[in-house]
């Protein structure tokens, strides 16, 4: 797209010092489209304001005639003309386009049909095929249905695609009772045609901030469902704006809008606001399974969780470091010779199942041969202990083990003789207690998930809370462990309490810097909660509070080129030029900052160069896209058959910018790029 387009299109959606009502509506009806409706509520509620007759669309994508009803008639003037007298809906089970809304929460019509996302039109046909396609489903096929529900005309499998355009063109209403334009916001917002919500949605485009909380504050008393228009607000940057799209949603949203509920508690983590979004989901909760789940995972429970002792005892600090080999295989040998003295210890056994564990562990750790058999022993010994107070550790050995073996069957039968041993006051070793409740929080996690198909109404705050008391225990104790944080984060996120699992996100990168499973994880909660801007200033924070500054811009320069490849794949051409920018120079620190980091650094830094020469490329800046890419073969030229994250790889961007040099009559320039070509 040129740069003048893509400048064009981001005035189109800037904010403007501009009173809602002022807006300039759109026409009341386009020439160039069908007016279809964005839901058969809608349709069904415009048809009984006006009186005109429905018209049911369906089409699908490859065969012919379909192919030219989409392409030809839907787009003919004149046919587009006939539709006027009709309330339109259409039903197409294939996909155009991978999202139906940008990361602003704007909506993303359909390429093929306009007016309605896809996902409108596929989720759209189950209850039109309930009530009007007689148990047969055709396409192309065009439904006439009057205001009294009775079918006019139902046209498919016809010699002629001339048929049904005639019973359209025949059939028809009066196109003057067709909703007009408006600008005022209590008539709108007590409509549901597509126009009044596209009104709505244009008035917000181009509202200052102002002008955006009017809007919102309206929108609490609509009589529509102003979904889409709220979808945006909880996304704007202003907080007084995404607050007031809050409470409008707490106030109008229903079942439909969970997720949009769900979105704006991850928003808004606590106060006023908060409690307004979880009261609606309670309500909902009444008539709905959905809401119910999510309500019990939202309201806090009367009694926090407990953990059954020795597990919650404090722990007894280890004689020997689990992570040092000698020193286990020193403890490992004061084992077996006191074992030789006395068999019957089970303490000492007991001590030896936790050594061959720790053994196994730094084997595996260090890659080499044989941990799994070190496992097999340390369960045969745990298995040895007879003692009752001593039941709930040994079982734990044995869960741990057989979980790092894959035995998820003797791992899940350990864990619950593990926490429902007799409970003693004995102090556990910290090295067994820190892997227990790991392999805990994990099962646990793995339980929900496995179960969740089967009982997809089920509540599971208790098991939720039980992993949260356990992550807490463990960070008290200063042995928390990175599976632990990730398995209990994913079981927040599950439970629709996403802003306290990117707090524990945020916490395992800040225990694991080094950890790039920890960082995609709180990467990808920041991009979809937060969105692009704040995710690329957690990072900023994030280097800021690191000590090991090269490997934190390692990880914020990947941030930052992720943002930029989101910005572009939103077409928002001035961001994802700073996110790239970002990019290359955190990527350069890193290399300067320790050598180590220097290949992969500059590997990824040739990625973001190349992603900014193409945008400058298709922007009309060819010669800095030029030094980009110069720039970027100095580094590693290696890298350019390497893709990126949007499927481009380096070496295609240059043929590009080669191509568009020489067409401008700077061949010398372009030929500077030839070693890069393919």
């Amino acid at each position: 797209m040129p740069m003048l387009a893509v400048l064009l299109s981001f005035a189109l959606l800037s904010p403007r010092a501009q009173d809602p009502g002022s807006a300039p509506a759109p026409a009341a009806s386009s020439p160039t489209r069908i007016e279809w409706q964005r839901s058969l509520a809608d349709a069904l509620a415009v048809q009984q304001a006006t009186g005109l007759p429905l018209l049911v669309v369906v089409n699908m994508d490859g065969e012919v005639f379909n192919e030219r009803f989409a392409k030809s008639t839907y787009k003919d003037p004149a046919f587009i003309a006939s539709t006027k007298g009709w309330i339109c809906v259409i039903a197409s089970p294939d996909r155009h386009t991978d999202k139906d809304y940008d990361a602003d929460g704007n909506r993303v019509e359909c390429p093929r049909f306009g007016g309605c996302t896809c996902s409108e039109h596929i989720q759209i046909e189950p209850e039109l095929f309930r009530r009007y396609f007689n148990g047969t489903r055709n396409a192309p096929r065009h439904v006439g249905v009057g205001k009294d529900g009775a079918i006019a005309f139902d046209r498919f499998l016809d010699q002629s695609m001339q048929t049904a355009i005639d019973a359209i063109a025949k059939g028809g209403g009066d196109a003057s009772k067709q909703p007009g334009p408006s600008t005022d916001l209590a008539v709108l917002f007590g409509r549901r045609d597509a126009l009044a919500r596209r009104t709505l949605e244009t008035m917000w485009q181009r509202g200052d901030a102002v002008a955006r909380q009017k809007l919102m504050a309206a929108a609490a008393d609509a009589a529509n469902e102003p979904i889409d228009l709220l979808r945006a607000g909880l996304r704007d940057e202003n907080a007084d704006v995404a607050a007031k799209a809050a409470l409008a949603l707490a106030k109008r949203g229903g079942k439909d809008a969970l997720i949009d509920l769900e979105d704006a508690l991850a928003r808004q983590p606590s106060g006023p606001v908060h409690d307004a979004l979880v009261a609606r989901v309670v309500e909902l909760a009444k008539t709905d399974d959905a809401a119910k789940r999510l309500a019990a995972h939202l309201v806090a429970p009367a009694v926090p969780s407990r953990i059954a002792a020795p597990w919650s005892n404090a722990w007894a600090a280890p004689g020997y470091d689990d992570g040092d080999r000698a020193a286990v295989e020193k403890e490992l040998d004061r084992c077996e010779a006191a074992l030789k003295q006395r068999p019957d210890d089970d303490e000492t056994r007991l001590a030896l199942a936790v050594a061959q564990v720790a053994l196994a562990d730094v084997l595996a750790r260090d890659g080499e041969k044989g941990p799994e058999f070190w496992f097999a022993d340390a369960i045969a010994s745990a298995r040895k202990v007879k003692a009752k107070d001593l039941q709930a550790e040994a079982q734990g050995v044995v869960a741990y083990a057989a979980y790092m073996t894959g035995e998820t069957q003797a791992c899940g039968t350990a864990l619950a003789l593990a926490q429902s041993a007799v409970q003693s006051a004995r102090q556990p070793s910290a090295p067994l207690a820190a892997r227990f409740l790991d392999v805990a929080v994990a099962g646990t996690a793995s339980r929900v998930f496995g179960e969740t198909g089967n009982n997809a109404a089920r509540a599971w705050r208790a098991e939720i809370d039980r992993v949260v008391a356990m992550l807490d225990l463990m960070s008290e104790r200063k042995a928390v462990r990175e599976g632990a944080l990730l398995a209990g984060a994913g079981l927040l996120e599950y439970g629709g309490l996403r802003a306290q699992a990117r707090a524990r996100l945020a916490d395992a990168v800040a225990r694991f810097p080094g950890s790039a499973k920890a960082h995609e994880r709180w990467r990808n909660r920041l991009l979809v909660d937060l969105g692009v801007p704040s995710m690329r200033k957690a990072y900023a924070s994030f280097v800021d509070a690191a000590t090991n500054k090269p490997e934190a811009e390692w990880f914020a320069g990947y941030a930052a080129l992720v943002a930029g490849e989101v910005e572009t794949r939103e077409k928002r051409a001035p961001q994802a030029l700073s996110a790239y920018g970002e990019a290359v120079e955190r990527f350069g620190r890193s290399a300067a900052g320790n050598a180590d980091f220097a290949d992969s650094a500059n590997g990824f830094a040739v990625l973001a160069l190349a992603g900014r020469a193409d945008l400058l490329a298709e922007g009309g800046r060819a010669e800095e896209a030029a030094a980009d890419l110069l720039q970027a073969w100095s580094l590693r030229p290696e890298s350019f058959d390497d893709q990126d994250g949007l499927q481009r790889k380096p070496r295609g961007v240059a043929s590009r910018v080669a191509q568009t040099l020489e067409k401008a009559g700077k061949a010398e320039l372009a030929a500077k790029l030839k070693p890069m070509l393919p």
